[in-house]
C-alpha cells in the first residue's frame, strides 16, 4: 500500500474510530497496529518515531488524547515544580488534558470561567477544550488563586500546553 491514504472506505475509518476510541479509554500513551503492509500508530501524546528501516511502516496517523463525554471534567495534567522561567515560583500549571480549541467562557459573550485573580478550587471548571464538536470541561485539579492566563480565547492548545498558573492555598 502506498502512502496515498484514499484507498481506505468508510468501515476502515469506523474501525480506526474505535481503536481511538479504545486508546482513550485505556492507560496507554499510544497503540501500534500492523495489518498488511500498512502500520498505523495512534497516541495520545509522544508516540514513538515509526521504525524507518521496517519495510512495513507506511503511515503513522495521530490522535487527539482522551476525550471524555461532553459536560465530564478532564482530569488536568498538574505540575507543582515551576519550570525554568516561570514568572511564578511556587505555581501549579494547569495543563490541557487534550488537543483541541480552547474556550475561555461557557458560551460566547459569557463571562469567562475564570480570570487572574480568581480563586479556584480542585472542582471547578476553568475551561472547556473543543475537540470534534464535543467541548470538555478543564477541572482546576488544585484549590487557589489563578496568578497567570497562559492562552487566548479560541487558541489551539496541544496536550499538555499550560492554560492557567495557580498559587495554591
Amino acid at each position: 500500500m502506498s502512502n496515498d491514504l484514499s484507498a481506505l472506505n468508510e468501515e476502515h475509518v469506523r474501525q480506526l474510530g474505535r481503536i481511538i476510541e479504545t486508546l482513550e479509554r485505556s492507560t496507554f500513551d499510544f497503540i501500534q497496529l500492523e495489518v498488511g503492509d500498512l502500520k498505523v500508530t495512534v497516541g495520545k501524546g509522544n508516540i514513538p518515531a515509526p521504525d524507518a528501516s521496517s519495510p512495513s511502516a507506511r503511515a503513522a496517523v495521530s490522535a487527539p488524547a482522551a476525550m471524555p463525554p461532553a459536560a465530564a471534567t478532564a482530569a488536568p495534567a498538574v505540575r507543582h515544580e515551576p519550570p525554568a522561567g516561570n514568572a511564578h515560583p511556587g505555581a501549579v500549571e494547569i495543563k490541557s488534558p487534550i488537543m483541541g480549541l480552547f474556550y475561555a467562557q461557557p458560551e460566547p459573550g459569557a463571562p469567562p470561567f475564570v480570570t487572574v485573580g480568581s480563586t479556584v478550587g480542585t472542582d471547578t471548571t476553568v475551561a472547556l477544550v473543543e475537540v470534534m464538536k464535543t467541548f470538555n470541561a478543564v477541572g482546576a485539579g488544585v484549590r487557589g488563586k489563578v496568578v497567570e492566563v497562559c492562552v487566548q480565547d479560541a487558541q489551539l492548545v496541544e496536550f499538555g500546553q499550560v492554560l492557567f498558573r495557580v498559587m495554591p492555598e
